[in-house]
């Protein structure tokens, strides 16, 4: 056996345990499928036995591999300790920090700051990885996991930085040649640009003291939120969405807010804007600096509260 295995090799070798194929390791690191195989090769060469079962479609351990798997999972997590006191110890905000946001909060509220937080850590990297669905983030290495919505129970601590707030609004011409509602059951005789996600139309709830669900409907539904808004820009109907998202339209006065007397929200219970993170002793420096400059960044109330 040769002792001189690295430890890029060994985490080449845990992806692919977990992906169970090399191309999905070649895309994630920005590789070759080709060069992924071959390190493979040249790891089973140093090891001194085969490590991986290659087939058509899929790889898999033998049982040699197996075990050496669960050794080098225990060597990454030493080594990401060791490392990670290292960097407390320096107190300095370096390396690499993981984020994960949903598309459009992450395009409108996140990458726009990018260039500032880099150059006020010039020692820390930023991974923004944007998407509407859910993900496990000790699985995908995520550092930082920004969430907007209901609250869920997590094992994770949160930082909260706001609550979620909806608008209802329209564009100008819209509300000129259809009026303007001014109850719920108005919604009825007009029309309404309605989000569909996995689990069918989202329901408006509307009220007074408390929410009550409404089932709208109109002539264009998407499973995609900016879509909705810039079809509300341009006449189509009434939206009803965070004011994150449809802030800068209203204060453009491209729409404009109906029924702002009444509690508006997608779902009956509470929303919030949140950071989460992974529960630890002591918060890296590089995930604390990234909260505490967005916390910074975002105000309280939030900035895109104020139209």
């Amino acid at each position: 056996m040769k002792y001189d295995v690295s430890l890029l090799e060994i985490k080449l070798f845990l992806m692919t345990c977990q992906y169970g194929n090399f191309s999905e390791v070649a895309r994630r690191q920005d590789l070759t499928p080709s060069s992924v195989s071959r390190k493979m090769a040249q790891l089973e060469e140093k090891v001194g036995t085969k490590l991986l079962h290659r087939h058509t479609r899929a790889i898999s351990l033998t049982d040699e591999g197996a075990a050496f798997a669960k050794h080098c999972n225990e060597i990454i997590h030493q080594f990401e300790m060791v490392t990670e006191r290292i960097e407390q110890r320096a107190d300095t905000p370096r390396g690499t920090v993981k984020i994960s946001a949903p598309v459009a909060f992450g395009r409108l509220h996140i990458a726009p700051y990018l260039a500032e937080l880099l150059e006020r850590y010039p020692l820390l990297k930023v991974e923004l990885h944007q998407t509407d669905t859910f993900i496990d983030p000790a699985l995908e290495g995520i550092d930082l996991l920004i969430r907007v919505g209901v609250p869920q129970d997590s094992s994770m601590r949160m930082k909260r930085f706001g609550n979620q707030q909806y608008v209802m609004a329209a564009s100008p011409n819209y509300l000129k040649v259809h009026g303007t509602p001014q109850t719920p059951e108005d919604l009825a005789k007009h029309n309404c640009l309605v989000f569909k996600g996995t689990k069918g139309l989202q329901r408006w709830f509307i009220g007074i003291e408390s929410l009550t669900p409404y089932d709208v409907s109109g002539t264009l539904y998407s499973n995609n939120a900016e879509t909705l808004v810039s079809a509300a820009v341009n006449g189509a109907g009434l939206v009803l969405f965070p004011t994150w998202l449809i802030g800068e339209e209203i204060k453009a006065e491209q729409l404009l807010p109906v029924m702002t007397d009444y509690q508006l929200s997608t779902t009956s219970e509470p929303q919030t804007i949140s950071a989460l993170y992974l529960e630890t002793d002591n918060l890296a420096p590089k995930v604390r600096v990234v909260i505490d400059f967005f916390t910074q960044k975002y105000g309280n109330p939030c900035y895109w509260d104020n139209i």
